[in-house]
């Protein structure tokens, strides 16, 4: 049996594939969650049984009101794995979080969209830049449709 105490979740060895007990940290809000859940005469258990198939049920018309399209319970890992790199912790935190044995399996969770990519590469801009010069406004992309004249090479 799983339990959950001080915001953390603590998962017994053959859940977590662990010999002995796993900790998974708990947010304010999963915490929150839970602990509303919780009642005097809580058996332990979050959503009232060990049984998969009373939580898949639940699982199920959830899905069927939001209607994702191709959507797994075991998204959700990937989603927490790249919603913490996106706000910027580092892969062994989010790696520790997963209980992953190797970052390679880490990176395999952590996907970026590609807007978080130009975004961790903007932190360079200006890093050049001198007092004296203003920053192109113009892009590579941009300056790619240009011709460019250099010396000694035919533009043909």
């Amino acid at each position: 049996m799983a339990q959950v105490n001080q915001r953390a979740w603590k998962v017994p060895g053959q859940r977590a594939r662990r010999k002995a007990w796993g900790e998974v940290p708990l947010s304010s809000n999963a915490d929150s969650v839970l602990a509303r859940r919780w009642t005097p005469d809580a058996t332990g258990y979050v959503f009232g049984s060990r049984n998969w198939n009373a939580f898949r049920s639940a699982w199920e018309a959830a899905l069927a009101t939001a209607r994702p399209e191709s959507f797994r319970f075991h998204d959700l890992r990937h989603t927490f794995a790249s919603w913490l790199v996106q706000r910027g912790r580092t892969l062994k935190e989010v790696q520790e979080a997963l209980g992953h044995q190797t970052i390679t399996m880490t990176m395999r969770y952590s996907h970026l969209a590609p807007d978080h990519l130009r975004a961790a590469v903007a932190v360079l801009d200006g890093v050049l830049s001198s007092s004296e010069s203003e920053p192109t406004k113009v892009s590579a992309q941009e300056s790619a449709q240009e011709p460019v004249a250099v010396d000694g090479v035919s533009a043909n």
